[in-house]
């Protein structure tokens, strides 16, 4: 049997790669997740409020996010 990663992995993996590639480190170049390119980008709340709670992601108070550092 082959190896499948989740749904939820893979879509925390896009994630993380878009905010990186769109440079968002900090409030002041934090992105929305539409800005992004992510397909259905508020689909699986629960996932994007995970990646908060770990210090994954942040998010600012106009609802953008960036990576923690």
């Amino acid at each position: 049997m082959a190896f499948l990663p989740s749904v939820f992995y893979m879509r925390k993996i896009r994630i993380i790669s878009l905010l990186m590639s769109a440079n968002a480190y900090s409030p002041d170049t934090a992105k929305r997740l539409d800005e992004i390119g992510l397909l259905n980008p508020y689909s699986f709340p629960a996932l994007t409020i995970r990646m908060i709670k770990k210090n994954v992601i942040s998010v600012t108070s106009e609802g953008k996010y960036y990576l923690c550092q």
